[in-house]
């Protein structure tokens, strides 16, 4: 009678131990279901495929079977074919911007077998992404996460996309491998899952089904894939697309060498940031930080190259605090910068019919800088380049450059502050071919 009273008591005790040690784990991790969430992503992945128009051959979409498409389809007549991924109910569709870069038609095959003629609305090749426009209605649709979105390291996630341009969705499953990998110039996710050609654009997507990054690239060296975070699709969406006033800061920075590390004391303390060289006039940056401020991390994200904080900046939340810590004066220092509304710039354009070098180029000028805002694709200029001189005349309004390119005849030489680093590039076309050459001259 007393072993089965003493049973009782430890019975109790251990139900009520074992609820308390309950009580204070983490949230619990919601259950990676692989089945419910392939079908609730392959509804709104598409097939893109897109071509160009040619004397001598005719391509035609969707008649080819699948697998003559993927053996001579791409190869054969010069197009290509890739995923994308609805992202609202009325038919807009974000792809990879190589995907659909030339075309002059291009065809989407929804998941439930219809085939449409899609438009691109919009394009930047440097951020690779592009938005289609479909007219469909009621169409499922992925949300893309946003910065807020936690994405961890080791986070199982799922892929979809147009694997091989074979048609028809397939799914690849794999791991958050790297966090904010800078790979040609943009901020990406790394993960395990092995996609294939055709993938690009594809979603991935986490346990809760949202959208958390696009399949963009695959590393020769295999194992690997890269995607664009959703946050970054986000910001041209909403930009672009729903037209809403964009978060800025007006900061701009350098990428810290060796000798300035030694000069701001960082040297040897395995600190690393980017270091801030100048305010635009209204920034919000400049009311709490300093010239000679180092950023060293965002939202409590380590960070060392303009292109992380360019991305930072572009993910962060219009009117909402972001956390900033910078060294200063000897010590690390947490403030605060609130992203606002972007002044009014004065914007001036380059046709291509004024200059056949040159290309259509848009220029953004804002106080004594010109910044290209759209650029061509013969090289002399990307996205956010500040530019220093044209034909060795310097440039600080538009007109300047309306001055400059009246010299041009064969040629063309630029001088452009790109992420911190100074280049000299000189293009020039003629009877013989044309001829283009760049040089670092600074930073």
């Amino acid at each position: 009678m007393i072993k089965q009273m003493l049973g009782y008591v430890w019975i109790s005790f251990a139900c009520v131990f074992g609820a308390a040690s309950v009580s204070q784990k983490q949230p619990a991790i919601p259950l990676f279901d692989s089945v419910a969430l392939a079908k609730s992503t392959t509804v709104a992945v598409v097939d893109v495929y897109a071509y160009r128009d040619r004397d001598d051959e005719v391509f035609l979409p969707f008649e080819l079977g699948d697998l003559e498409s993927m053996l001579f389809g791409a190869k054969r007549y010069g197009n290509s074919s890739g995923t994308g991924c609805v992202i609202s109910a009325d038919g807009y569709i974000v792809t990879c911007a190589h995907v659909v870069e030339h075309a002059n038609h291009i065809y989407v095959g929804l998941n439930d077998g219809r085939k449409m003629q899609a438009t691109k609305v919009f394009s930047n090749t440097k951020a690779d992404i592009a938005f289609l426009k479909i007219e469909a209605k009621d169409l499922s649709y992925l949300t893309l996460a946003t910065s807020k979105t936690q994405i961890d390291l080791g986070e199982p996630v799922l892929v979809a996309g147009n694997a091989f341009g074979m048609g028809k969705t397939s799914i690849f499953s794999g791991l958050v491998s790297f966090i904010n990998r800078v790979v040609d110039g943009k901020v990406v996710l790394q993960s395990s899952a092995q996609i294939g050609v055709g993938n690009s654009g594809g979603p991935m997507v986490n346990s809760m089904g949202e959208m958390i990054g696009m399949a963009f690239a695959i590393p020769r060296m295999g194992g690997l894939s890269f995607f664009i975070p959703a946050s970054m699709v986000g910001y041209y969406y909403n930009k672009e697309i729903l037209k809403k006033d964009s978060p800025w800061w007006g900061v701009h920075v350098q990428v810290m060498n060796s000798d300035l590390l030694e000069s701001c004391g960082l040297k040897d303390k395995n600190i690393f940031g980017v270091i801030i060289v100048s305010f635009a006039d209204g920034s919000p940056a400049g009311t709490v930080l300093k010239k000679g401020d180092v950023v060293t991390e965002v939202n409590g994200q380590k960070l060392s190259t303009p292109e992380e904080l360019d991305f930072f900046q572009k993910t962060s939340i219009l009117g909402e605090p972001t956390s900033l810590k910078i060294w200063r004066d000897n010590s690390l220092q947490n403030i605060s910068l609130t992203p606002v509304k972007k002044p009014v710039a004065t914007i001036a354009t380059v046709q291509e019919a004024n200059n056949k070098l040159l290309g259509n180029v848009q220029f953004e000028e804002n106080s004594d800088r010109v910044i290209v805002k759209q650029a061509s694709d013969n090289g002399l200029f990307q996205e956010g380049d500040v530019v220093i001189a044209i034909n060795k005349k310097k440039i600080k309004t538009t007109k300047d450059i309306d001055v400059a390119l009246k010299k041009t005849n064969k040629g063309l030489s630029v001088t452009v502050n790109r992420n911190g680093m100074k280049l000299s590039q000189s293009f020039a076309a003629g009877d013989g071919g044309s001829f283009f050459s760049q040089s670092i001259i600074g930073g």
